[in-house]
């Protein structure tokens, strides 16, 4: 068996979950804040997990990477967590502001997951929402600059 590759059954689940999770927080997101651009920003991140959650082949896979879970359930913890305080509250801009890292730390997580998977019809569908997800992390941090904390803008390494 080559150690290099893995079924991932364990990992997609929880790919699935974060897409789930993360479309709930962007679309509740989306309707919360009052810049344009940030709000159909967050929308077409709400559509593109949505999406990603519906067509990710579960059942082509087997075999937990723990390492790799265990990164993947935390992001998907943040997004559940902000969600449910958007229930409740406005967007806060800090979390919108710690938003760049998640997205950082998923996007690492689903590339080392795409290059771990036997499946090809895994691979393709993690390629697919890695890329679209590198696109809007890279449209992310000028979007969040226009949001104010104490009167000043947040102000994003670039």
């Amino acid at each position: 068996m080559d150690t290099k590759s893995i079924h991932g059954k364990a990992q997609l689940k929880t790919v699935q979950a974060i897409c789930i999770a993360a479309q709930r927080f962007y679309q509740q997101a989306a309707k919360q804040v009052s810049d344009g651009n940030l709000r159909y920003k967050f929308a077409e991140l709400s559509a593109l997990h949505h999406n990603a959650a519906q067509r990710l082949p579960i059942e082509a896979a087997h075999d937990p990477a723990p390492n790799l879970q265990a990164e993947l359930i935390a992001v998907q913890l943040w997004y559940q967590h902000q969600h449910t305080t958007l229930t409740t509250e406005t967007a806060q801009p800090l979390a919108l502001f710690e938003l760049y890292s998640l997205l950082q730390k998923q996007l690492s997580a689903l590339k080392q997951l795409t290059l771990l998977m036997r499946s090809y019809s895994a691979k393709i569908s993690l390629a697919h929402l890695t890329a679209a997800l590198q696109i809007a992390c890279d449209q992310l941090p000028a979007r969040l600059k226009v949001l104010p904390v104490d009167g000043k803008n947040i102000q994003t390494k670039n």
